[in-house]
């Protein structure tokens, strides 16, 4: 059994240090690009868009909908604006044609900065740059199942534990950076959304239980080498 757990632990040491590379890779190439973006003067170039816009929209609701309905949301949108960082789209009108309803805007002026993308990036490299350290703590826990004589040590413990202790730096950063980036480039606000990743609180929680049962096993393995 020893034997198996070493060699998955050797399979998976390896493939640790391939993602740790990928990862320090990633983050680079984003710091670099951003700021190569965030250097260069706003002024110098800047993105804008102007044009129309013509969304159909379908579906059994659409055809539940009624033309009095259909008239009455036109008057009450028609001539409406909406605002993305500043720039202006403005609503034409709202009709019916055949199966579907059609929604015609005007977009006047919706500018990108290389500047904010730039920092989206910046904000998109804290993902990669957390599983850097994720990635480090599985490699060093996988090392001491790949050379321990047993699984149930205090060493491998201990690395469970800072395995463990590095998986919440990750899930704070992912939950407001891929926000925060996605805002830059979309809307270019700086808006910072706190929240949970369900997926990470669940993997922490079940390397804790992983983390009691190697605690229990290790003190076990220590009572037989006493009494043997």
């Amino acid at each position: 059994m020893n034997g198996k757990i070493r060699k998955i632990g050797k399979v998976c040491r390896i493939f640790s240090k391939i993602f740790t590379v990928l990862m320090i890779i990633a983050t680079a190439a984003l710091i670099i690009a951003g700021t190569v973006l965030v250097a260069i003067p706003s002024d110098a170039i800047r993105a804008d868009v102007t044009g129309s816009a013509h969304v159909e929209f379908y579906g059994k609701w659409i055809d539940k909908a009624t033309d009095e309905g259909i008239d009455e949301l036109n008057e009450q949108i028609r001539d409406g604006k909406v605002k993305i960082d500043g720039d202006v789209i403005t609503v034409n009108e709202v009709v019916r044609e055949d199966d579907s309803v059609v929604l015609t805007a005007d977009v006047g002026g919706l500018g990108f900065s290389l500047r904010k993308i730039g920092l989206a990036l910046f904000a998109y490299a804290l993902i990669p740059g957390a599983l850097i350290a994720v990635f480090i703590m599985l490699e060093k826990l996988m090392k001491e199942l790949a050379t321990g004589d047993s699984p149930f040590t205090d060493a491998v413990v201990k690395r469970m534990k800072h395995f463990a202790i590095s998986l919440i730096p990750f899930a704070v950063l992912k939950s407001f950076a891929a926000p925060l980036g996605t805002g830059l480039l979309l809307t270019g606000n700086y808006t910072i959304h706190l929240g949970v990743d369900l997926t990470v609180v669940f993997a922490t929680l079940l390397i804790i239980l992983f983390i009691m049962i190697f605690k229990h096993g290790a003190a076990i393995q220590r009572e037989s080498d006493e009494t043997l």
